[in-house]
């Protein structure tokens, strides 16, 4: 006990406080009559700096100055409050404004004493006296706490009132641990046990339980048009205008920062269930005043309905979460009910995600190449080379079955470039066994997203300088959808591969979208024509009119043509006489292995 006091005693002598204030004369002020009392005194001159020592430091008290340019004081405590690191240090605020509204903010984000400008010596020393005094009989409670379970048979009438300060204690953790501090709602972890007491209970009780998560989806825009103080009123706006929405027996509760759920014990039907949704989607399109601004958004709904598979809740968040997230990729403003199909599709992205990063570390990935050829001589006109998954379970994966999920994440980068580097140094084998003629080109595929890079150019010399193959033996094949996405970075970059004179080709075209003015930019040579386009070609008129508009439209433009999955001769003869310049398909041969190509070379 001794022991203790004295560290309590040492605590408040040596306080360590960091005083924070963008103007240097208070900063000397302040640091001048803590340190003349034996305080440890560090300073800060802005929000960033602060931020930076309280994390290192841990100092035993902070105060804090509300009107700083960039960061201002209300912001510096909210993050500090958010860190683990420093959410129990104590925050005098410091200002000049003395309106209840300013103070009444300053402890609602956390602050323990608001100080006014001008400064007096007696009071801010009193104060900060205080709160060290205060802290450091928190820390001595804590250490009471330990000792009186120690010596429970001495002191029993002692340790029953600690024990119940520290229940009383425990209550107000449990709230606070259960409760969102900005809504005051219950949050995920309330929901979850909510949850969970409704599925342990008797399950008929439950067949009306319906799980709804709703998403707003101009938060994002809103932090970076207005700040984080306008989120937080936005999500205050959001959470009084749905409590006007929630039905007798529903559990309004905060998910997220941007995402409420609302637990329905006992609805009637799907049926009701779905108006429910689209009434909280119309009300929810009304306008937010935020700022003197009025805010318009939309929020996508995901809905999980009570199954008798259902044991546990975070099964049930999880599946109404995925429904969620299929809203979001359908639209805005649209809604999702799970079904268990959603949960599959789900898990087998996520196996294949995982084991795709594997794959690309385990040399899992080979290339096989297809032919391209000529219709004016019948000849090899060059290659596309074709990624294959060696996987150990599954077999030989074409990309089809994994290409998707590697777009979806930034796998398709590494993934690219895998393919182009295996790609080159098969062209480099070719070359140096004399095996190419001065046409030939090698086509590889390459996304968006690869071409959004900003190394990717530089990636490009790397390889081409380590191979020392003729740039004019490779072609890039650029989906038409592809092209048009990120479209400065994809522009620059394709505008960049001009001095290089290798070939770029638009994949799938006729697939994307209909804007044909990249066309008239960009130096295309090559449009290769979706194989859907050609199997439709001889069984409709439209097809072929199709088919031979593209090929006119390249032609006027100077480009070739190149027409994808031709499997017979019928379509072979009709593409011939639409003067269509190259072709690839089944009918001249299936992808094959470099071994098995350099033999046909």
């Amino acid at each position: 006990m001794a022991k203790s006091l004295n560290a309590l005693q040492n605590q408040m002598l040596f306080g360590d406080i960091l005083v924070v204030d963008d103007v240097p004369p208070n900063l000397d002020f302040l640091s001048t009559v803590l340190a003349q009392q034996g305080y440890k005194v560090r300073s800060a001159i802005n929000g960033e700096v602060a931020l930076k020592i309280a994390k290192a430091a841990q100092p035993d008290l902070i105060l804090l100055d509300i009107k700083m340019p960039g960061m201002d004081g209300y912001e510096v405590c909210r993050l500090l409050k958010a860190s683990p690191l420093t959410q129990e240090i104590p925050i005098i605020f410091l200002s000049a404004l003395d309106e209840t509204d300013d103070k009444v903010k300053a402890f609602g984000l956390g602050g323990v004493d608001y100080i006014p400008k001008p400064f007096q010596a007696e009071e801010l020393l009193a104060r900060v006296s205080n709160h060290l005094k205060l802290r450091a009989a928190q820390s001595e409670i804590q250490q009471l706490n330990t000792d009186l379970e120690q010596r429970v048979i001495q002191r029993t009438a002692q340790l029953e009132r600690e024990i119940g300060e520290r229940l009383r204690m425990q209550e107000e953790i449990l709230h606070m641990a259960t409760h969102d501090n900005l809504t005051k709602l219950p949050n995920r972890v309330f929901l979850t046990q909510r949850l969970q007491q409704a599925l342990t209970a008797n399950s008929n009780q439950f067949d009306g339980l319906a799980l709804i998560l709703l998403e707003y989806n101009r938060l994002q825009l809103v932090k970076s048009a207005l700040g984080h103080h306008a989120v937080d009123q936005m999500i205050g706006a959001m959470t009084r205008r749905l409590e006007t929405l929630i039905e007798s027996g529903c559990l309004l509760a905060n998910f997220g920062e941007d995402t409420f759920a609302i637990l329905v014990e006992n609805f009637q039907s799907k049926e009701h269930i779905l108006q429910f949704a689209r009434k909280i989607q119309q009300d929810m399109s009304y306008p937010f005043a935020i700022d003197n601004y009025s805010v318009y958004g939309q929020v996508d709904i995901g809905i999980a309905l009570y199954s008798t598979q259902y044991r546990q809740s975070s099964h049930i968040l999880r599946d109404a979460n995925t429904a969620l997230s299929k809203a979001k990729a359908a639209g805005i403003g649209k809604i999702q009910v799970f079904n268990p199909a959603m949960h599959q599709q789900t898990l087998s992205s996520f196996q294949i995600q995982n084991e795709l990063h594997m794959a690309l570390e385990n040399q899992e990935l080979a290339l096989v190449y297809h032919p391209i050829i000529s219709l004016a001589d019948n000849n090899l006109n060059g290659l596309e080379a074709l990624v294959r998954w060696h996987h150990p379970e599954r077999g030989i994966l074409t990309a089809a079955e994994f290409i998707n999920i590697a777009e979806d994440t930034d796998l398709i980068v590494a993934l690219d470039r895998y393919v182009l580097s295996r790609a080159c140094y098969q062209l480099k084998d070719w070359h140096e066994k004399n095996l190419l003629h001065s046409s030939f080109r090698l086509h590889v595929n390459l996304s968006a997203r690869q071409l959004a890079q900003g190394d990717f150019i530089d990636y490009l010399d790397n390889i081409l300088e380590i191979t020392q193959i003729d740039h004019q033996n490779l072609a890039f094949d650029i989906t038409e959808y592809g092209l048009m996405q990120q479209t400065d970075a994809v522009l620059a970059t394709l505008e960049q591969l001009k001095r290089y004179q290798i070939m770029v080709s638009i994949d799938d075209f006729g697939t994307g979208y209909s804007s044909l003015s990249y066309l008239y930019s960009l130096k295309i040579e090559n449009l290769k024509i979706d194989r859907s386009f050609i199997r439709q070609m001889n069984s409709t008129t439209k097809g072929l009119k199709v088919i031979k508009a593209i090929v006119n439209l390249a032609h006027e433009l100077g480009m070739t043509v190149t027409a994808e999955g031709v499997e017979n001769s019928v379509q072979l003869a009709t593409l011939e006489t639409l003067g269509c310049e190259y072709m690839q398909g089944y009918l001249w041969g299936r992808p094959a292995d470099g071994k098995t190509i350099t033999a046909q070379l």
